[in-house]
């Protein structure tokens, strides 16, 4: 099948978009009228959603620290705040 091939190529640009894919995989993994091929492709169709949105969050999350660092903001976690 050559949809399979190129999951990768079809992911959306936009995370909000892949999310919203994803809770419509959820939705259909815990139906009681899956097949077991459905099965297989909504799970592979997941991961590839799955290691596209963390792709992008993590790119955001280096290009919020690297901004912060360029207003000459610290960030401080829940147990790293100082001159409290």
């Amino acid at each position: 099948m050559a949809k399979n091939q190129n999951a990768s190529a079809d992911v959306p640009e936009k995370f909000d978009d892949a999310l919203e894919e994803l809770r419509g995989l959820m939705e259909l993994l815990e139906s009681e009228e899956i097949t077991v091929d459905t099965l297989t492709q909504a799970i592979r169709r997941a991961a590839v959603l799955l290691k596209h949105c963390q792709s992008q969050l993590h790119a955001t999350e280096h290009e919020v620290k690297a901004l912060m660092e360029e207003l000459g903001v610290q960030s401080g976690g829940a147990s790293g705040e100082e001159g409290a």
